[in-house]
């Protein structure tokens, strides 16, 4: 996923997060006025339903995001009304997997109640009948107790860097040579998913939204190089976590970094109603 579209407030946020990141191709959409590069404004509407409506052709300023896409949007957006109308526009130049940020319903208003519901169903339907490559379910709620709160200037940096830096290095394995692997191709029906971390010594993981009926899970283990090297524990470590797990595989990759990292994603085949 080197390619980065983000729609509202929420979505436009956390694509500039990507942005320092030289892999990536960023661009933003929303109704605020910016001169920012990568940035396309949409004329202000009342409802989503409008935004749907009235959403503009965009596929000529979007063509530079062929191939590999994730695109990233939040329900609670009124904005996020145009998502599918956008999506059926780029979807004959772009591999597309959605980023469905969950704010937490509860606090919302009734109007923004109904679309995030309406939205957070229908991609998790489009993926399901394989009109997107994947859609990843990220909870705010989870986030904030992953990283054990934060304060109200920069809360949305904190849990953005948290979501950011987990698919950054996700991406980067993904393309790297593990030392050691049981990791294969995913099932074609699991089209649902989340990332998590996790702690190599505790054997304990968090996720960033809690999956039901879980059918895969895929663990990529960052070890510094001298570890692998002298550790002779590491190996039954990870096979005793992964072993344990429904689907369970995992990748070894050598670091330089001073410690160890853990991340994972998540698959479903089943559509999540909570």
């Amino acid at each position: 996923m080197d390619k980065i579209l983000g729609l509202g407030t929420a979505g436009c946020n956390l694509a500039r997060a990507f942005e320092k990141y030289s892999q990536y191709t960023v661009m933003k959409i929303d109704s605020e006025t910016s001169m920012e590069k990568g940035y396309l404004q949409m004329r202000p509407q009342k409802t989503p339903e409008l935004y749907e409506e009235n959403c503009p052709d965009l596929r000529s300023h979007l063509s530079s995001l062929a191939g590999d896409l994730l695109f990233i949007v939040s329900g609670a957006s009124i904005i996020s009304g145009a998502a599918l109308n956008i999506l059926s526009q780029i979807k004959d130049f772009c591999d597309i997997s959605v980023l469905y940020i969950r704010p937490d319903v509860e606090l919302l208003g009734d109007l923004k109640k109904k679309q995030e519901r309406v939205v957070f169903h229908v991609l998790q339907q489009y993926a399901r009948s394989g009109l997107l490559k994947q859609v990843y379910l990220v909870e705010n709620g989870q986030l904030e107790e992953i990283i054990g709160g934060a304060p109200v200037i920069g809360y949305y940096d904190k849990l953005n860097e948290l979501i950011v830096s987990t698919i950054h290095m996700i991406n980067i394995f993904d393309h790297s040579d593990p030392v050691n692997s049981t990791l294969s191709d995913s099932k074609d029906i699991c089209r649902i998913s989340t990332f998590g971390i996790a702690d190599l010594e505790k054997s304990e993981e968090k996720m960033f939204f809690n999956l039901d009926e879980i059918s895969e899970k895929r663990y990529y283990y960052a070890i510094p190089e001298g570890k692998l090297k002298t550790d002779n524990t590491l190996l039954n470590k990870v096979r005793e976590k992964v072993v344990n797990e429904a689907g369970g595989s995992y990748g070894i990759y050598s670091t330089s970094y001073n410690q160890e990292y853990v991340y994972c994603i998540a698959r479903s085949s089943v559509v999540q109603e909570k």
